[in-house]
């Protein structure tokens, strides 16, 4: 028993391969977005931080203790930066949970010197903290975390979301466009077996081989439209040839022939030779034909 093979459409296999070849150029493109951004973006992330912690030491450093507590309101409530009083029995985490944070803290540190201190959480209160000290008094700094988020999974997950819809509506209009000449000549093929030889393709495309090949299936109907006339003619003008000496045999047969029997034989095989040639005449006859009204006067007159 024969198998049955699948049809897959050119314009779907088109498609298909287009589709996986661009949408494997946007997963590419994001994971070397993502590799590229991350260590540029710790270290932005960083530097912030430090040139925030640098500051914040300097001005506390120059204050005295009232404007040193009126500072720190400020800052509070201003750039949304905690300084608190560092005290031994302080409980705290490291920041480091994360390729992310690990790479903040590694920077803190190069910037702030090695024994800076980096958490996560001090006694319950999360956030990031920085540990610096100015002359014997230690302090702690928490600063705003969500100057620090990375791209999150979710924005992510949207920009993918649209690379791929944008990547699919591509893939079908460019699959759309290479097989459009193929619909065309598909469509004209099926006209030229149906006996319509007046169909033509394009022959001024921008594409040098579908112009080809429409000027070859346009030479090939001409061609063939040629062949159907010269058959109708050839077919005609025998029909025409033959009814001709048959009219005159027929005279013949009625003036000459006295065998009652005979002329009646003679007269069938005359009619029987009549009706052959009118089935050449059907044959040759154009399957379009389109019967106009004639004033037989006016052509008689001319």
């Amino acid at each position: 028993m024969p198998q049955k093979h699948v049809a897959l459409s050119l314009f779907w296999r088109t498609f298909f391969l287009l589709g996986v070849l661009l949408l494997g150029g946007v997963f590419a493109w994001v994971q070397t977005f993502r590799a590229l951004e991350f260590e540029p973006r710790a270290v932005q992330a960083a530097e912030q931080i430090a040139s925030l912690v640098n500051l914040t030491r300097a001005a506390l450093g120059e204050a005295d203790t009232i404007n040193r507590v009126t500072l720190v309101k400020t800052m509070s409530n201003q750039e949304s930066v905690r300084v608190l009083p560092r005290e031994p029995g302080d409980q705290w985490q490291p920041f480091e949970s994360d390729r992310f944070s690990r790479a903040i803290a590694t920077a803190l540190r190069s910037r702030l010197g090695p024994d800076t201190l980096v958490a996560r959480s001090v006694n319950g209160a999360g956030g990031l903290w920085v540990g610096f000290s100015i002359a014997k008094d230690g302090y702690w700094l928490q600063a705003d975390p969500t100057r620090l988020q990375p791209v999150t999974p979710g924005t992510w997950a949207l920009w993918v979301g649209i690379a791929i819809l944008a990547t699919l509506i591509g893939s079908a209009a460019v699959a759309r466009l290479i097989n459009q000449p193929l619909r065309d000549l598909s469509f004209a093929a099926s006209r030229i077996g149906d006996g319509e030889y007046e169909s033509r393709l394009d022959e001024n495309t921008l594409t040098s081989e579908i112009r080809q090949v429409n000027m070859g299936f346009n030479r090939m109907a001409r061609e063939l439209a040629k062949v159907e006339e010269d058959r109708a003619v050839m077919l005609a003008g025998i029909s025409h040839d033959l009814r001709t000496p048959l009219a005159r045999l027929r005279l013949e047969t009625e003036m000459s022939v006295e065998d009652e029997e005979a002329k009646r034989n003679m007269a069938l095989d005359i009619d029987q030779l009549d009706a052959i040639i009118d089935k050449f005449m059907d044959y040759a006859r154009p399957g379009d034909v389109k019967l106009m009204p004639v004033h037989l006067s006016g052509v008689v007159d001319r």
